[in-house]
C-alpha cells in the first residue's frame, strides 16, 4: 500500500518537474514529504537523478 502511494507522489513530483516552474521545496510540501531532504533522496533512489537534474533534462 504505501509503495502504491510513494509511486504515486513520485510520478506527480515528475509531472511537477516537467510542468510547472515550483521549487522543490514547494513540490515536496504539496506532496506531504516529510522534508525536501528526503523528497530528493526518494527521488534519486528510484529514478537515478536528483529532482533538480531531471527537471534541467526535461526542459
Amino acid at each position: 500500500m504505501s509503495s502504491f502511494i510513494m509511486r504515486c507522489k513520485l510520478e506527480e513530483a515528475k509531472s511537477l518537474l516537467s510542468y510547472s516552474d515550483k521549487t522543490l521545496s514547494e513540490i515536496s510540501n504539496y506532496l506531504c514529504f516529510s522534508s525536501q531532504a528526503y523528497f530528493q533522496n526518494v527521488f534519486k533512489k528510484t529514478y537515478g537523478l536528483t529532482p533538480k537534474q531531471y527537471r534541467n533534462q526535461t526542459i
